[in-house]
């Protein structure tokens, strides 16, 4: 709960938790580890046009709130991946 009220601190719109889940993380993606940051790809095929606005303005939440992993900045990405 406490990553959701720092991510809507970012936000413009409001959303739900299971609204976040269900277009974040119950969707498919790839992952990067790089040595100089961690990169992820989340899918957004099949999206409605509402959604991926929605999901591009959590995107740019995360980037306001400077996410690290072992002090690596985490940078997530939105792309249409074929099934």
């Amino acid at each position: 709960m406490a990553f959701m009220a720092m991510l809507c601190e970012h936000l413009h719109t409001k959303v739900r938790l299971d609204c976040l889940l269900r277009i974040l993380f119950a969707r498919s993606g790839a992952q990067m580890e790089t040595p100089s940051q961690v990169v992820y790809w989340v899918n957004t095929t099949g999206l409605s046009l509402a959604y991926r606005r929605l999901l591009t303005e959590v995107v740019d939440g995360f980037r306001g709130m400077d996410l690290r992993h072992q002090g690596k900045p985490i940078r997530v990405c939105l792309k249409d991946m074929p099934p």
